[in-house]
Order: C-alpha cells, then structure tokens, then sequence
C-alpha cells in the first residue's frame, strides 16, 4: 500500500521543491519505489531541476471527459513524476480559475499510470495555507506531512502557521527540515551560518516538530539540472538529504 508524503511550507523561497526532489532522488538511489507529484501548480519548479522542459505551448489542456486516460510520468533518475508543468511550456502561466485548479490537483494525485506501485508517494505542494493545500489535503487524508524551513525568522512564523493548520486538520506531522542551514567549507568541513538564526522560542521546534535534518547550502542544489545527491553524492548537502530520506521511509514504514 502506498503511503503519501506531504511536502510544504509556510512561505516560498525556502527550497521545499528541492528538498523534495532530492529525498525523492535519495530513496530511488535506495530501491524504494518513489513516484513525485509537483502539485506545486503555480510555481511547478520540479521539471527544471531535473532537466525536463516543454518547449512547445499548449492550445488546451483536457482536465475532464468520460474515458480520459491517467496521466503519463516521466522518469528521470529513477524517479517518476508528473507536474503541472507538463501541461504548458515554460513561458506559459497556469491563469486558471481556483476550480479548474483543484481539478488539476485531483488528476495530478489521484489519477496517474504509474509504472509500479509506489512505496512512497510524495507530493510538493504550494506554500502557505490557503485553499489548494486543505483541498489537496483532503484528497489524501492519510497524508504524512514534511514542513521546509531556512533558519530566518520569517520562515518559521509562517511555518508556526502551517503547524496550527495541520494540528487543527489533525493531519499527521512527520517533522521539519531546516534548508539552507549554513555553509560547509569542502575542505574542512566547518560550516558557517548564512542566516540571522531565528530565537529558539519562536522556531518551529518550539511547537514540538521533530527535527529531521538541516541541510546546508551546496552551490548547485536547486540551480542544474539533476538531483545534488546525484551529481555530488560525498558532498555534506547530499549526505543530509540521505539521513533525511532515510528518517522518513522509517517513520513511514
């Protein structure tokens, strides 16, 4: 049966796509079947990271008929995923009504031809705590949630947020994951703040969120086109998403 992984965030721009698509990376390497959902649909950042692109516009897009096939994958590193993205090119916005929004969140969760049955299903989705989240929630109930954070302040308030939203939901909370957490020198090791660090009493363990790793800055995490934990499998970054990984398929499994 498969289990489903949440990965969220109180504000953007913390690297929760990343994290995501490096855990995801992380856990293939493993032989764990992983299928990855970007329902990341304003901000579907997945594809880019993995070097897939869609160059040609699409005239239209079929969310719903009768008989509609399941929405194909595509592998990259052992990983499938479907996004958003697969639907439009880069240049195109998805400018669509909140309706034909959810529609698209239900098709990219629920109806997928994946080529085995995942083990672990995760799922990227948009940060904050608005409609498409509780909507998406509520597609997978069961869901498992991963919060991403920097260590600034502001991120953590708004993950405060997000934490109030789950508990209320009574939404199961895997724990966080501290991004960007510093900067580790290759030659030493020794790793440097590249944040302010917000005070203990406001960040998001605080509010009893198990710790699951803290990641540091490696210079090409988010910005080529592969998985660090694939291009760079000995750097401190990839080794953190591998204790990552591994911490969420136990309390998973």
């Amino acid at each position: 049966m498969t289990a489903t992984v949440v990965f969220a965030s109180g504000k953007g721009g913390v690297g929760k796509s990343t994290v995501a698509v490096n855990v995801a990376a992380a856990l293939a390497r493993e032989g764990v079947r992983i299928g990855l959902v970007d329902a990341d649909v304003y901000g579907p950042d997945i594809p880019a990271m993995v070097g897939l692109t869609r160059r040609t516009p699409a005239r239209s897009v079929t969310l719903w008929q009768r008989d509609l096939p399941p929405l194909e994958p595509v592998e990259r590193f052992g990983i499938p995923i479907v996004s958003a993205q697969f639907l439009l090119s880069e240049e195109q916005a998805l400018d669509w009504s909140a309706p034909l929004v959810a529609l698209l969140l239900r098709r990219l969760v629920t109806d997928v031809a994946w080529p085995a049955e995942p083990d672990l299903l995760l799922v990227d989705v948009p940060p904050g705590t608005g409609d498409l989240q509780q909507d998406l929630l509520g597609l997978v109930p069961d869901a498992q949630v991963v919060l991403v954070v920097t260590p600034q302040h502001a991120a953590h308030l708004d993950c405060r947020k997000m934490v109030s939203m789950l508990r209320r939901r009574k939404t199961a909370l895997l724990g966080g994951v501290e991004n960007m957490s510093g900067y580790a020198c290759p030659s030493c090791g020794h790793q440097t703040p590249l944040f302010p660090p917000v005070a203990a009493e406001h960040a998001i363990w605080a509010e009893d969120v198990e710790r699951l790793g803290a990641i540091p800055f490696h210079p090409t995490t988010g910005h080529v086109h592969a998985p660090v934990v694939v291009t760079d499998p000995d750097a401190a970054a990839s080794r953190e998403f591998t204790t990552v990984a591994r911490r969420i398929a136990e309390r998973v499994g």
